[in-house]
């Protein structure tokens, strides 16, 4: 559940609210691991601010009994999101347009940098956080488990 709590930071020592969502993470390189084979499908959000990705991932997303077919990842305290398209050099900020070429999560070294299957996704944000697409939260070690049981019954499959 989400609580308001209060923001000081502003410089004229106003009060504002902030929203604080609890399974927040810390960016980290894992999260665009754990996405491989992934497509970005949708955008939205401002930046700055919050910006939410959704991931098409369907056979890691089927380990969900929950109704859906994507993965919402949250960049939250985001201040960068671009898409630099290989083949043609343009490096793109438009949130529809990176959406609309669906880039495919291949892997990531770095929390701000993401290999594509066509180009390189720039991110700065300060944490992030997971749901599913019908709403329901969910930590970075449940889709790490869903994805770790993936790949042990496919490796076993292929023996």
């Amino acid at each position: 559940m989400n609580r308001k709590l209060p923001d000081l930071r502003s410089s004229n020592r106003e009060r504002r609210l902030i929203l604080y969502t609890p399974n927040a993470q810390l960016m980290n390189a894992d999260i665009w691991n754990v996405l491989h084979d992934g497509s970005i499908v949708r955008i939205c959000g401002t930046i700055p601010g919050d910006v939410q990705l959704a991931v098409e991932i369907r056979y890691l997303r089927v380990r969900f009994p929950d109704p859906g077919d994507c993965l919402l990842l949250t960049l939250h305290g985001c201040t960068l999101l671009s898409y630099e398209d290989w083949t043609t050099g343009v490096i793109s900020t438009d949130l529809a347009a990176i959406a609309a070429s669906e880039p495919e999560i291949l892997n990531s070294d770095e929390p701000t940098t993401v290999i594509c299957n066509g180009g390189t996704l720039r991110i700065e944000a300060v944490d992030f956080s997971l749901a599913l697409d019908n709403g329901r939260a969910i930590t970075l070690e449940e889709w790490c488990a869903a994805a770790e049981a993936y790949w042990t019954e496919w490796s076993q499959r292929k023996r």
